[in-house]
């Protein structure tokens, strides 16, 4: 099982004159089983096609490489410097940001980082866990990790819940698909989609 977003999945194109090439599924409203619309990876100007499912396979390995560059930092530092700076590197003892998780990490439910973090679409962090897979996460979220006490899952937030990072949830959380719980931070039309498996850390 893996909780990645469409956006964030990489296919191989198997057939047709395409042969070869990377892309990336567009996320479409159109419901049509044969033809799914494609972005080019490979070719720098994000050119949009057509292409038929089944000349498509889907790669092991979803997103691209993550280059962070950034030193993760506490959370004294974070409220002080760097709250909504788009760095996302806080790092504690107990609480992580997405984007400041490393391999041999343990969440608060008891799963293991396994693997590198790779980047999806739109910046966010994919980070593989070792029972449920790859999972895709906004970088801004607070994860608790092992020893953290003082943690929901996305499912179980409550109105005026906040987070430790100082986000105030402002609507109980909703869910249109499965695994994907929505919640709203702050204000009414800032939804994020959560993976329904990771534990938040609250304030």
């Amino acid at each position: 099982m893996a909780i990645v977003s469409p956006s964030s999945i990489i296919y191989l194109v198997i057939r047709g004159e395409k042969k070869g090439r990377i892309c990336v599924v567009r996320e479409t409203e159109n419901n049509n089983n044969v033809y799914i619309g494609v972005i080019f990876v490979d070719c720098g100007d994000d050119r949009i096609m057509v292409m038929r499912k089944g000349d498509l396979a889907q790669l092991e390995t979803p997103g691209w490489p993550e280059k962070i560059h950034e030193r993760p930092y506490g959370l004294k530092e974070y409220f002080e410097i760097h709250k909504g700076d788009g760095t996302n590197m806080l790092r504690t003892a107990t609480i992580v940001q997405p984007r400041a998780l490393k391999t041999g990490d343990v969440i608060a439910t008891g799963e293991k980082v396994v693997e590198e973090q790779r980047m999806g679409h739109n910046s966010s962090s994919l980070v593989r866990l070792e029972k449920t897979g790859w999972v895709e996460l906004a970088p801004r979220l607070p994860i608790a990790l092992q020893g953290n006490k003082k943690f929901r899952l996305p499912y179980d937030l409550v109105w005026n819940d906040n987070l430790a990072t100082g986000c105030l949830v402002v609507s109980p959380p909703t869910s249109f698909k499965v695994n994907w719980i929505n919640i709203f931070l702050d204000r009414k039309n800032c939804l994020i989609e959560v993976p329904s498996c990771i534990p938040l850390a609250l304030g």
